[in-house]
């Protein structure tokens, strides 16, 4: 079958471009043909630019105090996240959302977080709604799109029981979302885990960057920080690497200008991890990489402590006067336990999209 993906694999952001390769590989290990539609998403394209006009009128100065360190990073970032969607991602020409192409016989809309407003400038996208023009025999599949709370109450049930019967089957990353989806549509809306998450080692490897085998490190991946716990992760990674020794640094991929193969690479070869982010926990736990990760309970953690708990590794959650005592985990019960996670998932796209040739 061929396949067109329709995503948020523009952002310059390591876990949208890394589970868009995820949901790539996954199906194209199923014998499918697989393509990712390079669709240039408006507010995408503006937020991700280097300085967004729109934005500045919009904000002002507090605009400008922001994303100081965005614009001062940003070409080196966008030249790394560019360079991983050319030689990683199977893409098609740019099209916009009236020019999508017409020679798939499956669109899957997914993962990330394309029904939440706050990514997408406030109004829901009708391409990631499943709004746009297609073959009349093409199947429509959502498959984990994310979104929270509020963006689906914004939304509302009138565009819901329009929009979702649009979907051949529709699944959401998260249990609490896809029930109201289910409540305010009407549909019937599975819960599929984070594409990240379909694969393993072997998938990435082909990714990975050698060279870092030969660092010794903790690492840091700091999303997001409270005013009291601004510097704790780099306490914490030092303190970590002490304990270590034998010359052990510290590497922060928190400003996220080191590459998006330095990104897996980075997980593959730490001697320990410390984060607050999802995908740091994802590769951590895919690598056999020890870890801890700090929750800020502000909402957005809710994902990793939920997928810890569920693989019984809540030890992982480390609060701030916790100590880090550096060394190896036994990731066999672990990984048992993701891969009957991942079962429901398989079942999901098997069903709904069958195997190639």
């Amino acid at each position: 079958m061929r396949i067109g993906i329709l995503t948020f694999h523009r952002a310059d952001n390591y876990g949208a471009v890394l589970q868009s390769f995820a949901l790539q590989e996954t199906l194209r290990r199923k014998g499918h043909e697989v393509r990712v539609i390079d669709y240039r998403q408006p507010w995408i394209e503006e937020f991700y630019r280097w300085f967004s006009l729109r934005m500045f009128r919009r904000d002002g100065i507090p605009y400008l105090k922001k994303n100081l360190k965005k614009f001062l990073l940003a070409p080196c970032r966008r030249r790394n996240f560019a360079a991983f969607r050319r030689d990683w991602l199977q893409l098609t020409e740019p099209c916009t959302s009236a020019s999508i192409p017409q020679d798939f016989d499956c669109y899957v809309i997914g993962s990330d977080q394309l029904w939440s407003l706050h990514c997408l400038g406030g109004e829901a996208d009708k391409v990631y709604m499943g709004d746009f023009p297609h073959p009349k025999d093409a199947k429509v599949i959502g498959y984990a799109i994310s979104a929270d709370m509020k963006s689906v109450k914004a939304i509302g049930a009138d565009v819901l029981k329009t929009c979702c019967p649009r979907f051949d089957a529709l699944s959401m990353r998260e249990a609490e979302v896809a029930l109201e989806v289910q409540r305010m549509s009407g549909m019937h809306c599975d819960v599929c885990l984070d594409p990240t998450l379909l694969t393993d080692a072997s998938v990435w490897e082909p990714v990975v960057d050698h060279r870092w085998k030969k660092r010794k490190y903790v690492l840091i991946y700091e999303v997001r920080w409270r005013k009291d716990t601004k510097g704790l992760l780099r306490r914490k990674a030092e303190e970590a690497a002490a304990r270590i020794g034998g010359g052990c640094e510290v590497i922060d991929l928190s400003r996220m200008n080191y590459s998006v193969q330095d990104f897996v690479s980075l997980f593959r070869y730490a001697s320990h991890v410390v984060t607050t982010s999802f995908h740091g926990v994802v590769f951590s736990i895919l690598f056999g990489t020890p870890f801890h990760a700090l929750p800020l309970w502000d909402g957005y953690d809710l994902r990793y402590r939920e997928l810890l708990q569920s693989l019984g590794a809540e030890d992982r959650i480390m609060g701030p006067d916790d100590e880090i005592v550096p060394g190896p985990m036994d990731f066999n019960a672990v990984w048992a336990r993701l891969q009957d996670r991942r079962k429901y998932s398989y079942d999901f796209i098997d069903m709904n999209i069958g195997y190639g040739k």
